[in-house]
């Protein structure tokens, strides 16, 4: 029990650094109009959702079904972090803090369950 509030509270850690590193602030690909805009939160939100959805039934039944899809979940929220750092208006140090970010999620991934 004590690894998912951990978890939960490190994944809402990580949510909080990526938005303090500019949600809304980025410069939009001019491929896509909401590229770093609002459809960015979204997505990450959405992504959130699910590994703490994910996190909720495996602290509740602890299988290793369960604990794949948390893995799982969490994978899917970290690929979906991966395109935003290159948003255009970042300055260095915000792109390389996402990054670290994404690369020690990464490494919880494996440890999790």
């Amino acid at each position: 029990m004590k690894k998912i509030s951990l978890f939960t509270y490190r994944v809402l850690s990580f949510l909080i650094i990526v938005s303090f590193l500019g949600i809304g602030s980025c410069k939009k690909k001019a491929t896509d109009p909401d590229y770093c805009g609002t459809t960015w939160a979204t997505q990450v939100s959405s992504q959130l959702n699910a590994v703490t959805t994910a996190a909720q039934v495996y602290a509740t039944n602890p299988t290793t079904p369960n604990c794949n899809a948390l893995k799982a979940a969490y994978q899917n929220y970290v690929n979906a972090l991966d395109p935003f750092v290159d948003c255009a208006s970042w300055s260095v140090q915000q792109k390389n803090e996402l990054q670290d970010a994404i690369d020690e999620a990464q490494q919880q991934i494996n440890t999790i369950c």
